[in-house]
């Protein structure tokens, strides 16, 4: 097959999603089918696509109707042969509407986030424009058969997939912060991740002579002087650290006492899912995708989302091994690496691909 992932985002972003569409066509790849992925010329996500050998295309898709961009996309199906489109949410009006002047190949949406805005015109261009949707949680899933997508076939629930990497080393936080237990979070600087509890958290425990902990952040966005400025505010710029973007996050997460998310909404947190493989007591808002990755609660510790107390709470009680984190970390470890691993990700979307084809050919032939 042929198959074309579309995702235009900011140039200097890459997060979950961005990981999701490199491991997603890098694993297509290795099963020999011919795959590209266009996105924001110069855009941090060509870069990382190009370093693991996957051939990229510049398309800047700037707003949700170009028929400039149509076009141009619409040549390139036609000159790459391209069967399938695989595009998120926001690109799919543009990029469902080349496949229409194209050679109208199966066009797949990914979601890996519920929608938070515009979900009744990001319905209607599904309708109009998709033949699927590929998405990491079942709460998702409901999400869209709630809103209208009725047919089970059109929606596949496919989970995040791992790249686990034993060898790497751990990074060594103690040259840094001496005799400092380390909470790690990673994510964008942004409303989403509620950084804002995370500050609140830590001054719940300062205010508890709990201060040997260092909150260790890693992660850009337009955020930065603002949380930075509220850790002042709450007087604990010594605790909360700011590390700013790492390319790879595994030794951090192997180098660190727990981790931490305070999400909130999310599709399925990936960091989250890293540290559980890593054998790291992880505690997590309890927010879409928490419950099917802890399974319920049994291999992290839930919380509500916007309550810093409960944060602070579970927290202690880690650094106090009131829980038993041992058999916690050790059960997460075994559950995240048999279920989520990258094989199965990719053969169910190698799967999904070739249901949708033959739906399509099938509708031709009636």
């Amino acid at each position: 097959m042929r198959i074309l992932f579309i995702h235009t985002i900011g140039k200097n972003k890459y997060g979950g999603g961005e990981r999701w569409v490199v491991n997603a066509a890098a694993g297509l790849m290795q099963r020999g089918h011919k795959v590209f992925i266009g996105s924001r010329k110069n855009s941090e996500l060509l870069k990382v696509a190009a370093d693991r050998g996957i051939n990229t295309v510049a398309f800047n898709i700037n707003c949700n109707i170009s028929i400039y961009m149509a076009l141009k996309i619409a040549l390139f199906l036609r000159r790459n042969k391209i069967d399938v489109v695989i595009t998120k949410g926001r690109d799919l009006a543009v990029s469902g509407t080349a496949a229409r002047l194209g050679l109208k190949p199966v066009v797949l949406v990914r979601s890996g986030l519920p929608p938070q805005s515009s979900k009744k015109k990001r319905i209607f261009f599904i309708k109009k424009l998709a033949d699927g949707i590929i998405t990491n949680t079942e709460t998702i899933k409901d999400f869209y058969i709630q809103n209208g997508l009725m047919a089970k076939s059109f929606i596949k629930v496919i989970y995040n997939g791992l790249i686990i990497d034993d060898s790497l080393p751990s990074f060594d936080f103690s040259e840094k912060f001496p005799g400092k237990k380390i909470i790690l979070s990673v994510g964008r600087l942004a409303s989403q991740k509620a950084y804002n509890y995370l500050i609140d958290a830590a001054a719940l425990l300062k205010e508890k002579n709990i201060d040997d902990v260092i909150f260790y952040v890693i992660g850009d966005g337009k955020l930065m002087n603002e949380l930075v400025k509220y850790t002042e505010k709450k007087g604990v710029s010594g605790m909360v650290h700011f590390a700013g973007y790492r390319s790879q996050v595994v030794p951090y997460l192997k180098g660190c006492n727990m981790f931490l998310l305070t999400s909130l909404y999310e599709g399925m947190p990936n960091a989250a899912m890293e540290a559980m493989a890593y054998g790291k007591p992880v505690i997590m808002t309890n927010v879409n995708g928490a419950e099917e990755l802890t399974d319920n609660g049994k291999y992290a510790i839930l919380v509500p989302p916007e309550d810093p107390t409960a944060i602070a709470g579970s927290v202690k009680k880690i650094l106090e091994n009131d829980y038993d984190c041992l058999q916690l970390t050790e059960n997460a470890k075994s559950f995240v690496r048999n279920n989520f691993r990258m094989d199965i990700m990719i053969d169910k979307i190698e799967s999904f691909i070739f249901e949708k084809i033959s739906q399509r050919q099938r509708k031709k032939v009636s």
